[in-house]
């Protein structure tokens, strides 16, 4: 079974928004969480990370932060 990628995400983010893009175009599915909205994602991040700054993408116990499509293909493959 394939690991959950999820993606942080606030709606204003340029980036958030080049993330999602990249994901859909390689056949990827993904949860988002909205750390504009929802407090207890946006804790989470922080713990996971130590950034408060978007987009991240996690999947299982790794993550890349920002839009990187190198580390990006890295990490989902």
């Amino acid at each position: 079974m394939m690991e959950e990628v999820i993606v942080y995400t606030t709606p204003s983010c340029p980036w958030c928004h080049k993330t999602k893009t990249y994901l859909k175009e390689k056949g990827i599915s993904f949860g988002e969480k909205d750390v504009a909205d929802d407090s207890g994602a946006a804790q989470e991040m922080i713990e996971l990370t130590g950034q408060r700054s978007v987009p991240v993408i996690k999947k299982g116990g790794q993550y890349v932060v920002g839009f990187d499509p190198e580390r990006l293909e890295n990490m989902l493959h």
